[in-house]
């Protein structure tokens, strides 16, 4: 296991500094059903720690950030899924065979009910020594992990530890719904743009608290504003509404002097510019269905943004080796000169195949020292 000092140090010279470290940091997000799937191909023990196992550098640990700190309450449970309400105020299925959990129902009807909606405190210590059962922690796979305060102790000496929050359409959008919330920006962006200035304060607090007890090297923010074409709704909006929350986030943790990474799925290049001028130091995970392709991104702005991602998963779950091997020796690219963390290009699924996998971790500490060598 490599000292967490040198984890530290590689991390932020690639994507604080953009510069070249020893070779390029490794850290990725998974799937609760690849997890278990691993475990089984390699016959691990149920609790084997997937970073740990790989030595990898960033892990990202975070707190119970749901508004209400009475998450995941059972409405129904059968052999085959469960209901329950989350801190959010929305009812979410979750089919224990499949990946990701169904919204059924969303708490605020309206953007009138905005107003009413409240936040438990963001300091209550439950979110932070409780055990976690809450919709951002356990959203795949229903049940209840270590407190936050454990997993950061049993880390912290282990890993470059990031932390996260979300910004307020990722807060939102799971309160009133994907399809309310779009409703709302277009007929009453007033409204919208004061509940996101609320949603603020609640995150920021959150922040706040796990820089108190834990100072992580970095902050993940939580932002899906985009889908493989495009934003979901026009830059304007995001500019007018969102632009000014998700400044005071970085401003804030640029004050902790914390690593910002902003984590939004799909083709948000339209407001890349803006992302950029609000303080944001990486951007994750750059889908490679959305065209979101690191070796060309960093052209663009890579003076001034860091790259975590891009590796396209559905190689990883259905490609040969050989195009694997040659998407991960192409997507390095992207590293020569610094400013780049190679992962997937959103999280690990179920599909990838273990052993497919472990070539890949293999190939990227290999190939991924430097000096980088070009391809021909």
């Amino acid at each position: 296991m490599e000292k967490v000092e040198k984890k530290i140090e590689r991390v932020i010279t690639a994507l604080r500094d953009r510069r070249e470290p020893d070779r390029v940091p490794l850290g990725d997000f998974y799937w609760t059903e690849f997890l278990n799937r691993w475990r089984e191909k390699f016959n691990l023990p149920p609790d084997t720690d997937i970073y740990e196992y790989y030595d990898l550098d960033v892990k990202v640990i975070s707190p119970n950030m749901d508004p209400k700190v009475e998450s995941c309450q059972i409405i129904e449970e059968t052999s085959e899924y469960v209901v329950f309400k989350s801190g959010f105020g929305c009812t979410v299925k979750k089919m224990f065979a499949a990946p990701m959990p169904m919204f059924l129902d969303f708490e605020v009807k309206s953007a009138d009910e905005f107003a009413k909606f409240t936040f438990d405190d963001p300091r209550d210590d439950r979110r932070y020594f409780d055990k976690r059962c809450d919709i951002i922690n356990c959203g795949d796979s229903f049940g209840t992990i270590e407190s936050y305060a454990e997993a950061i102790e049993n880390n912290k000496n282990k890993f470059c530890i990031f932390g996260s929050i979300c910004e307020p359409h990722e807060t939102m959008w799971r309160i009133r719904g994907t399809e309310g919330l779009l409703l709302d920006l277009a007929l009453f962006p007033d409204k919208v743009k004061e509940f996101a200035i609320r949603c603020t304060d609640f995150m920021l607090g959150i922040a706040e608290r796990q820089i108190e007890l834990a100072k992580p090297v970095g902050m993940v923010i939580w932002g899906d504003v985009a889908y493989d074409k495009g934003m979901f709704f026009s830059p304007r909006l995001w500019q007018d509404i969102y632009f000014p929350c998700v400044k005071r986030i970085c401003d804030f943790l640029h004050e902790k002097d914390l690593i910002i990474v902003y984590h939004g799925c799909g083709r948000s290049l339209e407001i890349m510019e803006n992302l950029i001028e609000a303080g944001i130091d990486a951007y994750n995970p750059l889908e490679a269905k959305a065209g979101m392709d690191p070796v060309e991104l960093k052209k663009e702005f890579g003076d001034r943004l860091s790259f975590w991602g891009g590796i396209d998963t559905r190689l990883l779950g259905y490609g040969t080796w050989e195009e694997i091997e040659k998407e991960a020796l192409y997507k390095l690219q992207a590293a020569r000169g610094g400013g780049y963390m190679p992962a997937s290009d959103h999280s690990v699924a179920s599909n990838v195949d273990p052993l497919i996998y472990d070539r890949l971790i293999s190939l990227l500490k290999e190939k991924g020292k430097y000096p980088i060598e070009p391809i021909a």
